[in-house]
């Protein structure tokens, strides 16, 4: 008889404003079902939106895929609301994403450390909370933790760090943890043939995140800024999230040079993500951490090569190979790094597509990490 995993996060299809964790959850589960059945709560509409979704039935469980869904509403996402559905819903497991989620993962625990949930195996992965971050919110984080760890209310979970990374994080906060380390499972590859063609002294950039300090997408314009030669597009798409942030932005865009065309493109549902990178050279992304990074991921599976911060996400191997990385530190490498891929012709950009695709082919390769979900929920 199959487990039942109850996956408890903030969104869920056909929610995408919510970031990397939704396509977490998602990818685990149709990559599991067969293994569990999985049961999965959630909002009952996206990110910071006031409707709720259209064509689901609110406070009931829905079939989406292969995962039985309830979409709660405000009023059920009370701490009374959390004890009626998990009291009513059987499963073996409790799987929560995101450890600073105020609802779907404080409030479960609370309920446990008041007793009022029932015994039974709780996996909290903490979906980057703990890596990059940003530096005005680290006094908060921090007290919340010191004042969490006080009172025990993390005591005995299990962890599910997604990387080497992130499980140091996970020790420095909780050195007694007991940690899992499981890579997030991408989609399934297929080779695409590239159709962009490119020429020396043209770049066409992208960036495909939220519009937040921590994906750095000030950063990466502050390097744009400095590129004096060639013709470079650089669309931006994702949700808004801090206007006084995109402010700050637009400060910069409107100091760009001639050669430099910035373009804020709004935001895009995932289902349209794969089109548009395959309209672009490279994915501008010096983010301050990623723990794994589905984006990243979407983008060399369709043709669009990735230039990443170092230290913080796990494709260093990556971006060493290709010689398209650098740490935060060092604004000199970012140019540099811009400047190689604006003089480079097709032949140079068609021989680092080839190791891009044979590089995101073994690491969509899940077979292991597959295994390693199943030690995990079956532990």
């Amino acid at each position: 008889m199959k487990k039942k995993v109850l996956v408890l996060n903030g969104q869920y299809a056909p929610g995408y404003k919510g970031g990397g964790p939704i396509q977490s959850c998602i990818n685990m589960i149709e990559n599991l079902y067969e293994q569990f059945d999985f049961y999965v709560l959630c909002a009952d509409r996206d990110y910071k939106e006031e409707k709720p979704y259209e064509n689901i039935r609110i406070n009931e469980w829905n079939q989406v895929n292969h995962a039985k869904v309830f979409y709660a509403s405000p009023k059920m996402q009370s701490l009374s609301g959390f004890k009626k559905i998990l009291d009513e819903t059987k499963y073996d497991i409790l799987y929560l994403n995101g450890f600073f989620s105020p609802i779907f993962t404080i409030k479960p625990l609370i309920l446990r450390r008041l007793g009022k949930l029932k015994k039974t195996k709780i996996i909290l992965t903490p979906r980057g909370d703990f890596t990059g971050g940003c530096e005005n919110k680290k006094i908060k984080k921090y007290s919340y933790i010191y004042l969490m760890k006080m009172i025990g209310m993390y005591k005995g979970l299990l962890w599910h760090a997604t990387s080497e990374i992130e499980e140091k994080d996970i020790k420095i906060k909780f050195p007694h943890a007991q940690t899992f380390i499981v890579p997030n499972l991408p989609l399934k590859f297929v080779v695409k043939e590239h159709k962009l063609g490119k020429k020396s002294g043209e770049l066409k950039l992208v960036f495909i995140s939220r519009i937040f300090p921590k994906k750095n997408i000030k950063y990466a314009l502050e390097i744009l800024k400095q590129i004096e030669n060639g013709n470079v597009i650089f669309d931006i798409y994702g949700p808004m999230e801090d206007e006084n942030y995109w402010a700050e932005c637009q400060e910069i865009i409107n100091e760009m040079p001639d050669n430099i065309h910035v373009t804020y493109c709004g935001e895009v549902p995932h289902n349209r993500i794969a089109d548009i990178f395959e309209l672009y050279h490279a994915f501008f992304f010096p983010t301050l951490g990623e723990n794994y990074g589905h984006v990243i991921v979407e983008a060399m599976m369709n043709n669009c090569l990735c230039i990443l911060s170092r230290g913080v996400t796990p494709w260093d191997e990556y971006i060493d190979a290709l010689e398209i990385g650098a740490e935060l530190c060092d604004q000199q490498k970012f140019i540099e790094i811009i400047n190689k891929m604006i003089i480079s012709n097709q032949e140079q950009i068609d021989q680092m597509l080839e190791y891009n695709n044979k590089y995101i082919a073994k690491i969509a390769d899940s077979t292991l990490d597959i295994e390693k979900y199943y030690k995990m929920f079956e532990q």
